[in-house]
């Protein structure tokens, strides 16, 4: 079975010299918990909260998490930096070997942060232990994991981005059809893929209900393929989805005047400060020439 990275260009090794980092380990519902010394307090904690985000997890998506897994926790974020590529990243998912890595440095001051990252990489193992990978697209397996987690995803950046909005306004969203396979390297377009996937999945909650999104998840985990099983459970062609999807979602909040009020009270303080420091210019200005003046 090939191995599968939720992150794009992860080194897939994690072989770390056995001197540079010394781990415990503890075993709680089915669940192996591997940690740096120092995060036994943390890890426990994940350990006694591992049913309680199973069952949220299953009752989302549908299915039951009845594998095994492993999660391994790093402590200091230059040691976890060696297993991937991208400063962005904090935790992935390798479901080919029922493993969850995170890097604890990210999620220190936020607990609820933490639980919920460990809930999104669940539900990746979930999805790709029950779904054939050609049958899940990328961009609805980190949507699904994001509606899982309350919008939470496993790359670091400002939650308050705009990259969505800016990109409905100027007419650069991605097609879905370009981040099926594979998410784009560009750090920009990679964070608008996950954007695009999490408003998609809410877009068909909120249009066809929670139900439609469990049928779509059970017909892929019956063998049928994305398209397929969209057309059956909402009665529509994906394509069209997506065309109401821009249209709708654009018509709601994506607009330039939507914008602009979201925005009121920064672009009414950077005018301020402008109007105070032009204003300030042209008081120096008129110092200076009442002062040349005098002087003549």
């Amino acid at each position: 079975m090939k191995v599968i990275i939720f992150i794009f260009s992860l080194i897939v090794s994690f072989s770390i010299p056995a001197h540079a980092v010394e781990f415990e380990i503890i075993k709680t519902h089915d669940v192996t918990i591997k940690y740096e010394k120092g995060l036994s307090g943390v890890s426990n904690e994940i350990g006694s909260l591992i049913p309680s985000l199973k069952e949220e997890t299953e009752k989302r998506i549908g299915l039951p998490i009845n594998f095994s897994f492993d999660i391994i926790i790093y402590r200091d974020r230059k040691t976890f930096r060696r297993l991937v590529n991208r400063d962005m990243i904090a935790a992935f998912a390798i479901p080919g070997e029922a493993l969850i890595v995170l890097d604890y440095s990210q999620f220190r001051h936020d607990p609820l942060t933490l639980k919920l990252i460990v809930m999104h990489e669940m539900c990746h193992l979930l999805l790709h232990k029950n779904i054939a990978e050609n049958n899940l697209p990328r961009w609805f397996d980190e949507g699904l994991s994001q509606w899982v987690s309350s919008g939470i995803n496993e790359i670091v950046y400002p939650r308050s981005t705009d990259v969505l909005k800016m990109a409905f306004i100027s007419g650069t969203l991605l097609p879905f059809s370009t981040i099926s396979e594979a998410l784009p390297p560009d750090t920009a377009d990679l964070i608008l893929s996950y954007e695009q996937g999490r408003s998609m999945v809410d877009y068909i909650e909120q249009r066809y209900g929670m139900d439609s999104i469990k049928g779509i998840i059970s017909r892929l985990s019956s063998g049928a393929g994305f398209h397929d099983a969209v057309n059956d459970e909402l009665g529509a062609d994906f394509t069209e989805i997506e065309k109401k999807w821009r249209r709708d979602k654009g018509k709601q909040q994506y607009t330039w005047f939507a914008y602009i009020s979201d925005h009121i009270y920064l672009i009414l303080f950077f005018i301020s400060a402008f109007l105070t420091i032009y204003g300030f210019i042209r008081l120096r200005k008129r110092m200076r020439d009442y002062q040349d003046e005098e002087i003549l």
